[in-house]
């Protein structure tokens, strides 16, 4: 009978320490599902969000803007708008500088700060370019080289809008296009934004 007894405690022990172990697993996967849980909500917020804390809405390309028309851009510099005023063909000489090309073009733009930070204009206005042809680089801004025209520099603060002059040389030509460099597009350090300026528009 002693026998029985013992054998039958053996098998409730071995009952009960299979039903913990179980337990414990089961605490295991839960807890391991909720850690995983977590962590992939953070990552989800992350990347809905920028280095300023901002919602990150992914901002679409824009590729047939006109004179007149306000662009987006979301960088990794920060958020703002630009509207291109207008456009003035300047001939191949000013201010004593001559054109390594055929002429100038001189752009009137204003700069519209949408981020929660300051943003420097010169590094916005770097990443911008004037082609003729979309296929092949473009020229950059020379502002500082011409005495008639204001270089546009500075700081523009959260919300603050500011117009300056963007100038560079072009080749006679039927169309102008303005854009973000597309190799800062390339890197993923922007959404291209273009204005198409056909030459009948041009001052």
């Amino acid at each position: 009978m002693s026998k029985m007894l013992r054998l039958i405690a053996c098998i409730l022990f071995i009952v009960v320490m299979l039903t913990a172990c179980n337990n414990e697993t089961e605490d295991e996967a839960n807890e391991n599902q909720a850690t995983s849980q977590k962590q992939h909500e953070k990552e989800e917020k992350d990347e809905t969000t920028n280095s300023d804390g901002e919602k990150n809405t992914k901002v679409e390309d824009q590729l047939d803007l006109k004179i007149g028309d306000t662009g987006t851009f979301d960088t990794t510099i920060g958020t703002y708008e630009m509207t291109l005023h207008t456009a003035e063909l300047k001939g191949a000489e000013l201010d004593g500088v001559t054109s390594q090309l055929d002429a100038f073009i001189l752009l009137n733009i204003a700069i519209h700060n949408t981020s929660q930070k300051d943003l420097s204009i010169e590094d916005i206005i770097m990443s911008m370019e004037v082609t003729d042809n979309l296929e092949q680089t473009g020229s950059l801004d020379g502002a500082g080289a011409f005495e008639s025209i204001e270089e546009f520099t500075g700081v523009i603060k959260p919300g603050e809008e500011k117009t300056g002059q963007f100038i560079a040389e072009v080749f006679e030509a039927d169309k102008y296009y303005f854009r973000e460099d597309p190799g800062n597009v390339a890197a993923g350090g922007s959404n291209q934004v273009i204005w198409n300026i056909p030459i009948s528009e041009v001052e």
